[in-house]
């Protein structure tokens, strides 16, 4: 598959993330540089809490 970002338009900005599923409600994310983060529910909601939810990580992206 061609870079299509060599020829992409200057003002348009591509990131990347990555994810691996741990296990059925934890994943751990990879974005540029930084240590990975976790993702996780709440033991109410089934998880380990080992990272905030998916959706506390959304409110996060927006307070930023």
């Amino acid at each position: 598959m061609p870079d299509i970002r060599k020829d992409a338009n200057p003002e348009i900005v591509v990131n990347h993330a990555h994810g691996t599923q741990i296990d059925h409600t934890a994943s751990k994310i990879s974005v540029r540089d930084f240590d990975p983060l976790i993702a996780d529910e709440k033991v109410s909601g089934g998880g380990q809490n080992r990272g905030p939810s998916p959706l506390e990580y959304v409110l996060v992206g927006l307070c930023a």
